[in-house]
């Protein structure tokens, strides 16, 4: 695992509406702050940046051809599929799956109401969840999918184990938890971790001088710590890869 930092996001400098810090994660209350701050830049998931809206379609396109699969090998007299997206965002995901997989059931979760304001609009308020899970998930509704787009990258280790524990049980029988990660870490040598520590030595130094503040985002984490995850949260059927129309997203899958 190595520490990385951020001094944007979508476009929106941090320093232009946060007070940011070098060691401590981002809370919720930032993200909260955040996406005000997103809402009055942006009218809509068209107004966001092109490259990143380029990405998730292609994330969104290979979970619904996965979902589409199992539509297909379904019953014709079983129940819709029952989805569930953890840290859902925006929602600009959330709406392209609902496009491109209709009659599937897609529930949604975020730890603040404000990021939330987009997707109101298409998903039931019944099926949003508002809070940490698994504590804001009904224990007694189970889902064919469960997955985790972009998110893990800012979950402590540990807590990370725990999450992907309690979201194991809730998946019925047959589904399957994925996470799609763009915060790869492709190798993680000792002069790797070397050179990496000297860079967050000058970050420091940059962000205390006022010359280059940056916000501490979270962890990358190699292939095989991701498997190693999968493996200590209880899954056995385990499976990854890279999207096949993007390099840089990572899925891994467990049962």
């Amino acid at each position: 695992m190595r520490r990385f930092y951020q001094e944007s996001w979508q476009g929106i400098p941090f320093t232009a509406f946060s007070h940011i810090s070098f060691f401590r994660l981002a809370e919720p209350k930032f993200y909260a702050t955040f996406y005000e701050e997103l809402f009055r830049r942006y009218k809509s998931w068209d107004d966001l940046p092109e490259q990143w809206r380029a990405n998730k379609v292609a994330d969104a396109r290979w979970l619904a051809d996965r979902l589409r699969v199992r539509q297909t090998l379904a019953d014709e007299s079983a129940p819709a599929l029952r989805v569930l997206s953890i840290g859902s965002g925006v929602g600009y995901m959330e709406k392209l799956l609902l496009d491109q997989v209709p009659g599937m059931e897609l529930y949604v979760n975020e730890p603040s109401t404000v990021g939330m304001k987009w997707l109101r609009q298409i998903i039931p308020t019944e099926r949003i969840f508002i809070g940490l899970p698994p504590l804001c998930l009904p224990p007694d509704v189970h889902y064919d999918m469960i997955y985790l787009s972009a998110v893990d990258y800012g979950i402590p280790q540990a807590e990370l184990i725990r999450l992907l524990q309690a979201l194991r049980v809730q998946l019925a029988p047959g589904g399957e938890l994925v996470c799609l990660s763009a915060s790869l870490l492709e190798e993680d040598s000792l002069i790797g971790s070397f050179v990496n520590s000297l860079k967050i030595v000058i970050r420091g130094v940059l962000h205390y001088l006022g010359i280059r503040r940056q916000q501490f985002w979270g962890w990358r984490r190699t292939r095989n710590e991701y498997r190693q995850l999968f493996k200590q949260a209880g899954f056995t059927d385990i499976s990854d890869g890279w999207l096949d129309s993007s390099v840089d997203t990572y899925w891994i899958r467990g049962c």
